[in-house]
């Protein structure tokens, strides 16, 4: 078994639940010990921090945007030292955010850069998380997004989420292989079968280990080098059930 492993929910996969309360309720009834959470959930530090312990779950790892890392440092950093947490992953740029040339995301990951330093410091650790605009490549140099990001940005790490880079039409394990000592976490979730009856609702993600990708595989590969494994769905019609079949799915192959 991995030492120190950790199978946590992102908490996005139930959001229909609710507020934080209801969605670690989700998570709890589903047998989790651990979460990701998007930032604070909108609650203050205690508040936060209260609705976890009162939950009796901890926190994996939690996204926080540019802008929470640009404005909300501190908070965020006391809040994650609080749950004894050292993972923090920047998860999106909305399009207006994403820079349009080499350049531009030069900068950003400068950015990064910085910020990964000044959390090393604290003993935490930034990622970057991935969707499919990221395996864009540059006109300037033909390089993608994340090439570009992770290899002008050494102190940042990389959440993989495979589900997407699949989407982007690359090889998950030729990107996963090419940045092993750059891994953080994975996002673990699934895509459809062809001609799946849910595939349409749920915008062709599936319930982990219900879908197409080969997990089994992946994870013999990933588990000797990686101890957090998040579930996730982006869009489940049954998210509870989505939750807890993710769980024991993931329990099975890694433990």
């Amino acid at each position: 078994m991995n030492a120190g492993l950790k199978i946590a929910l992102q908490l996005y996969t139930v959001r229909s639940a609710g507020d934080l309360a209801a969605r670690l309720g989700v998570a709890k009834q589903a047998g989790y010990a651990w979460v990701e959470t998007e930032a604070l959930h909108g609650l203050s530090r205690a508040e936060f921090v209260n609705n976890l312990h009162a939950a009796g779950l901890g926190l994996a790892s939690m996204h926080v945007e540019m802008s929470d890392l640009a404005e909300r440092m501190a908070e965020i950093v006391a809040t994650v030292q609080a749950c004894s947490c050292t993972q923090l992953v920047m998860p999106w740029l909305d399009e207006a955010e994403r820079p349009q040339t080499r350049a531009g995301w030069l900068n950003l990951a400068a950015t990064l850069q910085t910020y990964a330093q000044s959390l090393a410091e604290r003993g935490i650790t930034l990622a970057y998380h991935n969707h499919a605009f990221e395996f864009e490549r540059l006109v300037e140099d033909g390089r993608t997004v994340l090439e570009t990001l992770l290899e002008a940005a050494p102190a940042l790490r990389w959440q993989a989420d495979v589900a997407w880079v699949d989407r982007a039409g690359e090889a998950p394990m030729v990107w996963l292989q090419r940045y092993a000592e750059r891994l953080q976490s994975v996002h673990v979730k699934d895509l459809a079968k062809a001609g799946a009856v849910l595939a349409e609702a749920e915008q062709g993600w599936a319930t982990l280990g219900e879908g197409r990708l080969d997990w089994s595989a992946m994870l013999a590969w990933l588990s000797p080098r990686l101890n957090t494994f998040i579930v996730e769905h982006d869009q489940p019609s049954q998210p509870a059930r989505t939750a807890a079949a993710g769980l024991v799915y993931l329990s099975g192959l890694l433990t």
